[in-house]
């Protein structure tokens, strides 16, 4: 397949749909409408401007916008880059390539960028959504869960927005499984946000796709996260919140998902633990179904029935926790102070300096005894997470 021939042809409908939804004021329903009235959207833009103000109703301001849509600036700038950027397809409620998932939801996205060698999303796509500043256990069960999936249904596509914490440990965990994984993003293909996920961002690429409903120059507002995450509950059969503060705007996917008709997760957490307050209000509000292993999540999707003979490729119960529980007790007051930043999540060496005070060449050698004993496991570039999940009930 040759690049120029990942474009529409100029007869496709979605540049129809792109020229249309670049109008302010008008949205996929709109558009629907109106084109269901003309008969395509093709012919919708043939349409003089006054027939569309006797016979379809609209004000004269609209209608003039309507009859010039593909002779505007924005709009020819627009097919241009779409044209010269290598790898975007662009996709339309018409095109045979638009996710049949997402057509199913009130509001479908008018046009969809899709660039990566994932050509659609026919397979099964389940999201992971959660906070920006998740906590190590956060971390740790959303790897758990992907690789479970991944292992028990290795098909399966996990689609998420590409932001810091829980997102980027999702799609990070199903490249490294093998699993296609879809990024769904605020802005335009152009704008990967947060900056330093442009390495994660094109390893997505060559197993996934990234996507947005944006054109390709918009910058990642803030006004366009939930409008985004819309499309993340859109295009899955179910969404999980592995971790989530009172106020994360994981709750807002959530939200989107019950109003699709989408099955909602949550993974419990501490009562204690402010990290853990939005999923534990999603499970006490009966807004989420309480899971503990990929298996809650896939019977509940009747991918296999609780009945089942069918041998997993690994035992549920004995992953569940898939972590060694250690009491702080036992550890040094250095030990103490390094695994606790830990476990709020602080990773980076320079990062773990700071919250710790502890002197670096004291820092380092307690890192390193803390990982021959199996307690934290080191990852390139000064990065250390922990090995283990910390009881702090008697702490």
């Amino acid at each position: 397949m040759t690049e120029n021939a990942l474009q529409p042809a100029d007869s496709d409908p979605a540049w129809s749909w792109l020229a249309l939804s670049l109008i302010s004021g008008i949205g996929y329903k709109k558009i629907r409408q109106l084109s269901e009235h003309a008969g395509s959207v093709q012919e919708l833009l043939k349409t003089p401007a006054e027939i569309l103000v006797s016979k379809f109703q609209l004000s004269a301001k609209l209608a003039g916008l309507l009859a010039k849509a593909t002779q505007t600036h924005s709009f020819l700038i627009e097919k241009r880059i779409i044209g010269e950027t290598p790898g975007i397809r662009l996709f339309c409620p018409d095109s045979s390539g638009y996710p049949l998932s997402l057509k199913q939801i009130s509001t479908p996205p008018s046009v969809l960028y899709w660039q990566g060698e994932l050509e659609n999303a026919e397979s099964p796509c389940l999201a992971f959504v959660g906070s920006r500043g998740c906590t190590a256990y956060g971390k740790q069960q959303t790897r758990r869960l992907v690789k479970e999936l991944a292992q028990a249904v290795p098909e399966m596509i996990i689609v998420s927005g590409l932001a810091k914490g829980i997102d980027t440990v999702a799609h990070e965990t199903a490249l490294e499984c093998g699993l296609k994984t879809i990024a769904v993003l605020a802005g335009g293909l152009q704008h990967i946000y947060p900056p330093e996920n442009k390495n994660l961002a094109a390893e997505i690429l060559k197993n996934g796709a990234l996507v947005s409903e944006f054109p390709l120059g918009v910058k990642p507002l803030a006004r366009n996260f939930p409008i985004r995450n819309r499309v993340i509950s859109g295009l899955s059969i179910g969404i999980v919140v592995t971790e989530a503060r009172k106020k994360s705007g994981a709750k807002i996917t959530a939200a989107f998902a019950l109003e699709q008709n989408r099955e909602v997760f949550a993974l419990p957490g501490r009562v204690d633990s402010s990290a853990s307050s939005g999923t534990n209000s999603l499970i006490a509000r009966q807004h989420a179904k309480l899971i503990c292993s990929a298996r809650d999540i896939l019977e509940e999707l009747s991918f296999f029935s609780t009945t089942t003979t069918t041998q997993l490729p690994f035992d549920f119960e004995t992953t569940q926790s898939g972590l060694k529980k250690i009491n702080t007790v036992d550890l040094s007051e250095i030990q103490k102070k390094i695994v606790l930043a830990l476990n709020d999540g602080i990773e980076e060496i320079d990062a773990i300096h700071s919250q710790t005070k502890i002197e670096m060449n004291i820092l380092l050698a307690t890192l390193l005894e803390l990982e021959l004993a199996g307690r934290v496991d080191s990852f390139g570039g000064q990065i250390y997470r922990l090995a283990v999940e910390l009881d702090l009930s008697t702490n």
